[in-house]
Parts: C-alpha cells; structure tokens; sequence
C-alpha cells in the first residue's frame, strides 16, 4: 500500500478523486475543503463518513470554547483579521509537517513582542526562544501582508495586529494547558476554517464561532 502522498508518514487507505491518489483517513479528515478541493460527489461527504464530519457536535463544542472568549473585545476588522490568521497557519502546517502547537506559539509570542515594543515607538525585533520557531516568524509576519496597487507590500495597523496577535497566542496556549495533543490548536485552526471557508478559500466575512 502507497504511502499518502500530503503527509508522506501514513499509509493511503482513501481514494481521493480530488488528488488522483489514495490518501490517509487522517489527511482526509483534516485536509478536506482545506487544503483538497473536495468535489461534491465525494463518497467521504456523505453517508457514513458525511455524518462523521458534519456531526462532531463535541468537537465543535470545544472548538467554540477554545475560541470564542478570544473573540471578545474584537472589532470586526480585527475578527476579519483574525481568520485570515487561522487560514494561513491552516495552510502553513499543510506544508510543515514537523509544525506543532508549540514552535507556533514561540514565533507568536515573538512577533508579538516586536509588534507591542513597535506601539511604543521602539523599533527591536524580539527574537524567538528556538531556530525552528525563529524560522517560522517571518511566515506568520507574511500572512498579515498584502500588496496595493503599486505592488507596496501593506501592513495592517499594529491597533489592530497586536490584540489578534495576543487572541492566537493565548489560543495556542490554552491545549498544552490542558494536556491536549502536540497539535491539538493546529487541528482547530483547520477545523474552523475548513467550515467556514469550505472551498479552500479564505472566508471574507469576519469569523462567526458556530454554536
């Protein structure tokens, strides 16, 4: 049996119509309208494997705890922000499989702290507490950029950046608080998104936390 050719570590036990090859039931399970452009006839779903997807009340029970108290306080603009956060680290950990919970939060708490240090009007780059999670802060500086017109790359307002940048970084603290998996917040983060922007795309609207 071929081994999944998204994660390369488990074997493929599913075809996959959208991929042209057998894939793993847990890339499957994670990956679907995420990071695969599922088709609707796909047998996975629907039926058996349907009412597993859209049926996990718990687990969208526990999604909505880990996120929503974050979610308070939030403009709008910066709930919008907020998504297209989770959007981006769903896709970055698609493409690092050696990504957890843990290297995210240390570039988080990194980039936070160069971006609260910039509200003070001090320019330092706080570096991370590892090489690894040192390498990931400038793909997570990346997410939050854009290009006008003229081809400028554009930044969001630091108002706005730093209260998102303090919501993901208390979110991807709160499972290694509890005794969750290495990549419990990982999982939400494509769980949530694979919701609310089922095609694969990044949702437009601001994040609405499903009850």
């Amino acid at each position: 049996m071929a081994e999944c050719p998204l994660c390369r570590q488990r074997k493929g036990r599913r075809a996959c119509p959208a991929k042209g090859a057998s894939i793993c039931p847990h890339c499957c399970g994670t990956k679907r309208r995420v990071e695969i452009d599922c088709p609707e006839d796909c047998v996975y779903l629907s039926g058996g494997h349907g009412a597993a997807w859209e049926g996990r009340e718990t687990e969208k029970r526990r999604d909505t705890r880990l996120v929503a108290p974050h979610l308070q306080g939030l403009s709008p603009a910066q709930g919008e922000l907020l998504l297209v956060a989770l959007a981006g680290i769903a896709v970055t950990w698609s493409r690092r499989r050696d990504l957890n919970d843990r290297l995210l939060r240390e570039a988080l708490t990194a980039l936070r702290s160069t971006v609260q240090t910039r509200t003070r009007g001090i320019l330092y780059e706080h570096g991370a507490e590892t090489i690894e999670a040192q390498g990931l802060v400038p793909e997570l500086r990346q997410l939050f950029e854009a290009k006008d017109e003229k081809g400028a790359v554009t930044s969001p307002d630091d108002r706005d950046l730093l209260p998102v940048l303090r919501a993901l970084e208390a979110m991807a603290s709160e499972p290694a608080q509890e005794g969750s998996g290495p990549t419990a917040f990982l999982e939400t983060a494509t769980r949530l998104v694979g919701r609310l922007a089922p095609r694969g795309r990044p949702a437009a609207a601001p994040l609405i936390v499903e009850p």
